[in-house]
């Protein structure tokens, strides 16, 4: 009977998580473009995934600082590492946390060799 009970409570739990809004968002500036993904469960929970592509004619470089946000939710980094040009963005989820609202502009700024770039994410 407990395996019954904890069997239907794990189901429970991830139903919430399964079905949901998806957001996609793009962008780009003169040396670098971005898409950004985030996955609103009706649970409350969100999990984002992206990518920061380097365009630049230069060499790209080994590090970049970014920072991303709206009104309601911010995030940034330091010392992330370009590899091949290309900069991951998966994140864990995370609950109750502020999610982006449906067709929400996203502010984004690149920091990398003395070197600053600002852009706008739009959901397609």
């Amino acid at each position: 009977m407990k395996k019954v009970f904890l069997l239907f409570a794990i189901l429970f739990l991830l139903s919430g998580c399964i079905s949901g809004e998806k957001h996609q968002y793009s962008g780009s500036s003169d040396n670098w473009s971005m898409d950004y993904e985030v996955v609103v469960a009706n649970s409350g929970s969100q999990q984002v995934r992206g990518s920061i592509t380097y365009t630049g004619a230069d060499p790209s470089p080994k590090m970049i600082d970014y920072s991303m946000g709206t009104i309601l939710r911010s995030q940034s980094a330091t010392g992330i590492p370009v590899t091949d040009g290309v900069v991951s963005l998966d994140r864990d989820g995370c609950l109750n946390c502020g999610t982006i609202q449906e067709y929400t502009p996203i502010q984004v700024e690149i920091i990398w060799d003395g070197q600053t770039e600002t852009f706008t994410l739009k959901e397609e």
